[in-house]
C-alpha cells in the first residue's frame, strides 16, 4: 500500500520538480532540489526516485544527497509532507507517526550535543608523527611517500570504532568495522573537524574507507589550510590532495559539487578539477563529461595503467614539482576539454 500512496505525492508534486521526467517503472529523474543540480545549465537533472522493496527512496548524483522519499517531501513542502505521514500512518505504517515521539536519552537529559568543538589539533598524541619509527602505519605512510609536513594532520588508530565512540560520541554510527586504521579529519575554515574517514590498512578489506559525518557542513579535506585569493586544485583522493599546493580533496569523483560549493560560499572561480586518470571508469568519464559542460578547467594526465592517481605517479619517482608541473600544462577547458576527452576516454 505504502509504495502507491508515495507514487501519488510524488505525481501531485512533479511540477514542482525542474526537469521532471518518468524514465520507467518506478524511476523518475530531476533536477536536485537540495543542490539546485547547476546554477549554468538548467538542463541538468541528476536528481533520482528509485523504489526499494514497498517504498521510494531519492539519491542525487552531484551532492550525493540519499533519502527516503519522505524526507524529499518534507524538504519541498512541510505541510503536504504532514498530510502524507499521516495517510501513511492511517494505512499501517508504523514508520511514520503523526506525533514526533522523543527517544528515551532525551526525556533523560535533553536533546544529544553536537561534537563542534574538535579540531585537528585536539588529537595530536594519536598523529603519524608521533608514532615510533618502525610502527607499520607509519612506514605505510612513508611508502606512500606523504610529505612529512603532513604527518601530523594523518592519525592512526588499532581501533577505529572505539575511536569514534571515544572522541565523538554523539557520532550516531551504530555498524562500525573495529579493525585498525588510518584515520583522516574533513574541516571546516576553523579547521574543526566535520567528517572523519577511516582508510584500511588491510589489502582485502571488505571496506576500505569508513567515513562518518558529524556536522551537516560540507565535506572538504584541507579546508582550514586553502588560501581563497589563489588558484585551488580539486582531487579526489585526500591524500593526491597532498601533493599539490592549495589544494583540497572531496573523497570522491564528485568534484563539481565541491567546485559550485567553493563558487556559492567563497567566490572561488579560479578552480581546476584533477580527477583520477582512469579513462575506463564510466563514472568518472560521465563527472568529467559534466564538468566540461559546466565549463571546468579539467587535468587530461598521460594515461599510465600503473599510476590510476597522482599519489601513484609520486610512488613511482615524481616528486611535487613535476607532478605540478606537468598538472598545469594538461589543463583543459571549454571546446577544448570536450574534444581532449573523446581523445583521452579511448586510451
Amino acid at each position: 500500500m505504502s509504495i502507491y500512496i508515495d507514487r501519488r505525492y510524488l505525481l501531485l508534486t512533479s511540477s514542482r520538480f525542474r526537469n521532471f521526467k518518468t524514465k520507467k517503472d518506478d524511476l523518475f529523474n530531476f533536477s536536485c532540489p537540495f543542490c539546485g543540480d547547476s546554477q549554468k545549465n538548467q538542463h541538468r537533472a541528476r536528481g533520482y526516485v528509485y523504489r526499494k522493496d514497498n517504498d521510494y527512496f531519492y539519491m542525487c548524483h552531484n551532492c550525493n544527497v540519499s533519502t527516503t522519499f519522505g524526507k524529499l517531501l518534507q524538504h519541498i513542502d512541510p505541510n503536504l509532507y504532514r498530510e502524507y505521514i499521516l495517510e501513511r500512518y492511517s494505512a499501517g505504517d508504523n514508520k511514520y507517526s503523526p506525533v514526533e515521539k522523543p527517544k528515551l536519552q532525551e526525556y533523560l537529559t535533553g536533546p544529544k550535543p553536537v561534537d563542534r568543538y574538535k579540531s585537528i589539533q585536539d588529537f595530536s598524541a594519536n598523529s603519524i608523527q608521533n608514532l615510533p619509527d618502525g610502527h607499520y602505519a607509519k612506514d605505510y605512510i612513508k611508502n606512500r611517500r606523504i610529505p612529512e609536513k603532513y604527518w601530523n594532520e594523518i592519525f592512526f588508530t588499532e581501533s577505529y570504532k572505539k575511536f569514534l565512540d571515544d572522541n565523538f560520541p554523539n557520532h550516531g554510527k551504530e555498524k562500525l568495522f573495529d579493525d585498525a586504521r588510518i584515520v583522516m579529519f574533513y574541516t571546516n575554515r576553523d579547521g574543526m573537524v566535520t567528517n572523519v574517514t577511516g582508510r584500511s590498512l588491510e589489502a582485502d578489506s571488505k571496506i576500505r574507507y569508513i567515513t562518518v559525518k558529524l556536522l551537516d557542513e560540507k565535506k572538504i579535506y584541507g579546508m582550514h589550510r586553502l588560501d581563497l585569493s589563489s588558484r585551488v586544485y580539486i582531487t579526489e583522493g585526500q591524500f593526491d590532495s597532498l601533493f599539490l599546493p592549495n589544494s583540497v580533496a572531496s573523497g570522491d569523483s564528485n568534484l563539481i559539487g565541491l567546485a559550485e560549493f567553493l563558487k556559492k560560499e567563497y567566490g572561488l572561480d579560479d578552480v581546476v578539477l584533477v580527477f583520477d586518470n582512469q579513462p575506463r571508469n564510466k563514472d568518472i568519464v560521465r563527472q568529467i563529461r559534466d564538468a566540461t559542460i559546466e565549463g571546468y578547467p579539467v587535468v587530461f594526465l598521460p594515461y599510465d595503467p600503473d599510476a590510476k592517481d597522482l599519489n601513484d605517479m609520486v610512488r613511482s619517482g615524481m616528486d611535487s614539482d613535476q607532478l605540478k608541473h606537468l598538472i598545469d600544462n594538461n589543463v583543459y577547458s571549454g571546446l577544448t576539454a570536450q574534444l581532449k576527452l573523446n581523445e583521452w576516454r579511448k586510451c
